[in-house]
């Protein structure tokens, strides 16, 4: 069972309970807007997990993107848009 709720400046806020009763809060935003082609994505919890990500946008459909996850590591990506 769980809540998200929108705080100001798009963050989003996600309290859960999972069925063995562990509690778990997230806060975390995505597409962040950095430059005119340039976007972040943030999160971190109370599992000590967080996760920070970037898009460069190339064209309206096509993108790279990187990121780097706690718990599985750096990933890097071609983004598709359709």
């Amino acid at each position: 069972v769980g809540i998200a709720y929108t705080l100001p400046m798009l963050l989003i806020a996600d309290a859960r309970v999972d069925s063995d009763g562990k509690f778990r809060f997230q806060i975390g935003r995505e597409d962040i807007p950095v430059a005119k082609r340039l976007r972040a994505s943030l999160m971190v919890n109370t599992d000590k997990e967080y996760m920070l990500g970037f898009q460069y946008i190339v064209t309206n459909y096509f993108s790279f993107s990187t990121h780097y996850d706690s718990d599985m590591g750096i990933g890097l990506g071609v983004t598709l848009n359709y």
